[in-house]
Order: structure tokens, then sequence, then C-alpha cells
């Protein structure tokens, strides 16, 4: 009896067994049918690429010495010529009043201290006199903002005063020339140095087109001594009362500043700036020529390179609507592709290129098609709008298969 009913218990718990097995079998393709399916990523959920733009017309480069384009705020864009430390004549005061800005800076508006003309400081006007250098006349015991000691800089392209600020500065020309030099170094100006003057005068001072470029550019993006090189003149400035620009190309075809230099050893020397309007805005292009046969000469090359350079932008198609940007692969097999939506057009320098951005979501499963699913973009610059057009799905994800739901549960 007893051998009967062990037999039975172990009947009944393997029935009992088979049984839970069949259920739990049973749940587990019931939830592995109806569970959520994972959302699908992209191969490539992000990536930048660059749109080539197409060639346009040569620069007008000068025929000899050296010369450079660039954009304020961006880039050098082109050279010409061995960029080399040359000398730099006027066109140094760029760096003095870029570093005395930093030391004394000035907001908008602002005349800032009065600076007391001394004994020192005509000294300085007899000696430049006695070199036939340029000018502003100065009296012991006569003050002059900042600010205005700035447009006596900037626009008669005054060397005496270039050193009179410098020092009244720093304390000394010495120690202008000491911080001139860090600073240029820090910029990364390296065939840039700074002489034992202010004014440029002396060959000691020399740069390249591109550094000047890049000088003129930190000049024009200031708004304190943007404002001033676009002067044509300035009134009340004590002692000499006005003062002209001789940067004589001003207001021609969109120039807006920036510095002439002309010494016996540096030649002829312009850092232009002049504007243009692309993708809607308004940028500022800057050229340099150096080692001109003079002043009138640099002023003329310079004038036929920035309209070359105010030409040289091309629009182009970054990316054409249809083209394809990336793929999903569905873990079960298969893949959809995703498309650009619309044509995204900017205008670029010819010749170089434009940065876009591709950037795909992860997708649901049930995603149906020719949904929006991410963007190509061009970032905003100096130069190019801020614009993006949308990816879509060029198909929809099917339904994984029977097996494929069974034998990966933890995907």
């Amino acid at each position: 009896m007893i051998k009967v009913m062990d037999n039975y218990r172990r009947k009944g718990g393997r029935r009992w067994l088979a049984v839970s097995v069949v259920v739990l079998a049973a749940a587990y393709c019931g939830w592995a049918v109806l569970r959520p399916l994972p959302p699908i990523e992209a191969a490539q959920s992000s990536s930048i690429t660059r749109a080539a733009v197409p060639d346009g017309k040569d620069l007008a480069w000068p025929a000899g010495g050296q010369a450079a384009v660039g954009i304020a705020g961006t880039r050098i864009l082109e050279t010409h010529g061995r960029q080399a430390g040359v000398p730099t004549a006027s066109t140094a005061k760029l760096i003095t009043v870029l570093c005395v800005l930093q030391k004394k800076p000035l907001a908008p508006g602002e005349q800032g201290p009065a600076i007391t003309m001394t004994d020192r400081d005509e000294d300085l006007y007899r000696e430049y006199a006695a070199k036939d250098g340029s000018l502003v006349p100065v009296k012991t015991g006569v003050k002059i903002t900042e600010y205005q000691a700035l447009q006596a800089i900037l626009l008669p392209s005054s060397n005496n005063m270039a050193d009179s600020l410098a020092i009244w500065a720093f304390g000394s020309l010495d120690n202008y020339s000491k911080y001139a030099n860090e600073y240029v170094k820090d910029l990364g100006l390296t065939a840039t140095k700074v002489g034992p003057d202010a004014s440029g005068y002396s060959p000691g001072t020399v740069s390249s087109a591109r550094d000047l470029v890049k000088l003129g550019g930190l000049v024009m993006q200031n708004p304190v001594l943007s404002k001033i090189v676009g002067q044509t003149e300035a009134t009340g400035i004590p002692v000499a009362n006005k003062i002209r620009n001789v940067n004589f190309l001003l207001g021609t075809s969109g120039i807006i500043g920036v510095k002439t230099g002309n010494t016996d050893q540096a030649g002829g020397v312009f850092v232009g700036a002049a504007k243009k309007e692309v993708n809607g805005k308004q940028v500022v292009i800057i050229t340099a020529v150096m080692e001109s046969h003079d002043i009138f000469s640099a002023l003329r090359s310079s004038l036929a390179l920035i309209k070359s350079a105010q030409a040289n932008f091309e629009r182009t198609d970054v990316i054409k609507a249809g083209t394809i940007v990336g793929r999903y692969k569905m873990p079960w097999g298969g893949s959809i592709f995703a498309v650009t939506d619309q044509t995204l057009s900017q205008e670029g320098w010819a010749g170089g290129d434009i940065p876009f951005a591709v950037k795909l979501q992860p997708i649901p499963a049930d995603t149906v098609a020719d949904s929006t699913v991410g963007t190509v973009s061009v970032k905003g610059s100096a130069v190019t709008e801020r614009r993006s057009v949308p990816i879509r799905l060029q198909g929809a994800p099917y339904e994984p298969p029977l097996g494929w739901r069974l034998l990966h549960p933890l995907r």
C-alpha cells in the first residue's frame, strides 16, 4: 500500500512539473510576442562633414611683396608671398592701441582719463619732427583724454602720441615693448616682434601679412577702435584741434578701416577692412599688403585685393534634398535609410568648405515612414547663417519574426 502511494505521488509530481513548464513556456512566449521592442539606434548618431564651395575667380594679389585675406572673427582665408617678419611701419600702432586698451580699458562713449602732457612728450614731438615722422602737436601741461590720444594715433598716425600713450599706460617704452611682445606671442603671431618704440617708426617692429590680418580683425572687433578707424576726421583735439584720417580709401567699396604705414625700410603697408553681406549678415573682410614700393602702391593694390575678395563668395548646396545621410540597422535584420528632406544652401568662400553636422535620434520600432528622425545643420559663424533641414525616414521598420522574439529576450 505504501509503495502504491509513493508511485502515485511521483506520477502526480511529474504531472505538475510538466504543467508548470507548459504554463511558464506559454507565459514566456506571450511575453516575448507582446513585449515592447527596443528603440532602433542609428548606425552613426552624429557626424561632422564638409561641403566644398566651388572655385571662384582668382584674387587680385599685388605683383610683389606679401599679402593676406581673412574675415574678422574667424580664420585667415588665403595668403600670398612669403609670410615672414618684415618692418610694419605705422601698422604697428594696431598693436599699440590693442595693448593700451588691455591695460587701460575704455567702454564705447567713454573719453577715459585726462592725460597731462609732460616735457618728455614735447621732446618726443621734436624727435619725430626731426625725423620727418607723422605728428600731432603737444604742449607741456595740456591735457588730452585717452580716447583723443587713440584718435591721434589711428587717424593722422601720430608717432609721438603712440609713444606718449604707451609710456602713460606702461611707465616706459621698454615696459611697453615687453608687454606687447608677450601679447603677440599669446595670440600666436609667430612672425611678429615689437621693437623699441610704439609707433612702428623703428624697423625693429616686424610682422607678416598673415599676422597683420589677425591684428586688423581684433581692432575691428573692438567697438571703441572700430569706430575710430572709421572716422574721416576728429575735432577738438588739444593743440591740434582738427585731425584727419590718412586712410584715403575710407568709404570706397565698403572700406571701413583700418591702418596705413610707410617708412623707407617697410615701403608701403596697408591693413584694410571692408563690409560684405554674406548669407544675409554683414561680415568684415580684412586684408593686408606689405612691402609695396610706397603707400600709394599699397593702397592701389589693397583696393584691387579687397574688391576681388568681396566677389569671392559663392552660393553652394551644402547638401541636397533626398541625400542619404545615415541608416538604421534593425536588430532582427535589415536597414532603413535616412534622407534629407530639403536642400540646405549657404554662401561660402570660393574654393573653401562649409562644415555641417548630421544628427540622428533613436527611433521607436513602430515609427512610420517619412517621420522626422534628425537634422542636418550649419552652425552660425562670422560668415555662415545658422540653419538646419530635417532628416526623414525613408521607410518603416517591420515586425521581427517570431523566432527572433523568442531567442532574444534581452534585446
